[in-house]
């Protein structure tokens, strides 16, 4: 075993579904990262993540909106926007960020016979970066294709709960 903590890569449907709790599997995506940081895993989350993270909660939360009221006034969209800054905000206090280079955009693009997604991709890249342990996401495909190990949220926490890791 290693002498480091254990190092968790985050996807962004993770992270995506843990601020989103109207999503299916999104209690175990909050319960993950709970049981993660108590026990003292460190979270990683692939910078460019950020981007989407941000766009597509401010997305989200003005579609719930306009789901319950029929409408969308500047201040909700402004107030969706906010909210999305403050779930950016704690992304960042949970997590640590992993760069990427042209380094990242090499192994990326030597990835795509096996796992056509050049995002995926550079999430794999990431995980190279910092030699995760895991990686965590909801995407069946990524964990099919993974060169790292790669579970799901429920399975991850599976793992943890039986102390295995």
């Amino acid at each position: 075993m290693s002498n480091h903590p254990m190092r968790l890569m985050i996807d962004t449907n993770v992270w995506l579904d843990n601020y989103c709790g109207w999503h299916e599997g999104s209690d175990s995506c909050r319960d993950l990262l709970k049981l993660a940081r108590k026990r003292g895993y460190e979270l990683y989350y692939p910078v460019h993540a950020l981007k989407d993270v941000l766009y597509l909660i401010g997305i989200e939360y003005k579609r719930q909106v306009r789901g319950l009221t029929g409408t969308l006034t500047e201040a909700q969209a402004a107030a969706a926007q906010e909210t999305a800054l403050g779930c950016i905000r704690n992304l960042m206090e949970l997590a640590t960020a992993v760069g990427a280079d042209g380094s990242d955009i090499w192994l990326a693009e030597k990835y795509l016979p096996i796992h056509h997604d050049f995002e995926d991709n550079l999430v794999l890249a990431a995980c190279k970066r910092i030699k995760a342990d895991y990686l965590i996401t909801k995407d069946a495909k990524l964990i099919k294709n993974a060169d790292v190990l790669a579970k799901t949220p429920a399975q991850m926490i599976a793992l943890m709960e039986m102390n295995t890791l």
